[in-house]
C-alpha cells in the first residue's frame, strides 16, 4: 500500500508538471553533480502515524509525505529559481481536491521550515493521506 500510494502521488504530480524532474523517497538527490538539473522535486515519506481506530483486523493510519523543491542556488538561473516556486505551487494545486481512493483526500499540513545548507535551498509542503492496514 505504501509504495503504490507514493507511485500514485508521483503520477499525479507528473501529470500536473510534466517538465519537472520528480524523485521519490528512495531516490538519491545530488545537486552538486553538474550533470544534473539544478532544480528537482522530491517526494519523501516522512512518517507513518496511526490514527488509533481499529475495526476487526484493520487499522487506520496516516502516511505523512513532504514534497520539496530542491535548488542548487549556485547553478540555478533566475528562470530555474522561479521554477522552484512553480513546483511547490503546482504540487499543492495537484493535491488539493484529489481523491486518491474513495473518500480519501490529501490533507495539507504545516510543512518544514525552508532549509538552506549553504548550497541547496529546500522549499517544501507536507500532507497526509489516510489509508488502512488490513
Amino acid at each position: 500500500m505504501i509504495a503504490t500510494t507514493e507511485t500514485a502521488i508521483l503520477a499525479r504530480l507528473a501529470a500536473a508538471m510534466p517538465a519537472a524532474v520528480l524523485l521519490g523517497t528512495f531516490s538519491a538527490v545530488d545537486l552538486s553533480d553538474d550533470s544534473s538539473t539544478p532544480v528537482v522535486g522530491h517526494l519523501r515519506l516522512e512518517r507513518i502515524n496511526t490514527s488509533g481506530s481499529v475495526t476487526g483486523s484493520a487499522v487506520s493510519y496516516d502516511l505523512i509525505f513532504s514534497f520539496a523543491a530542491l535548488v542548487d542556488v549556485y547553478r540555478a538561473s533566475p528562470a530555474q529559481q522561479a521554477e522552484a516556486y512553480a513546483l511547490i505551487e503546482g504540487a499543492a494545486s495537484a493535491l488539493v481536491g484529489w481523491e486518491h481512493s474513495p473518500m480519501q483526500y490529501p490533507v495539507l499540513l504545516d510543512g518544514s521550515e525552508t532549509g538552506f545548507d549553504g548550497r541547496v535551498l529546500r522549499l517544501s509542503i507536507t500532507f497526509a493521506l489516510t489509508a488502512i492496514f488490513d
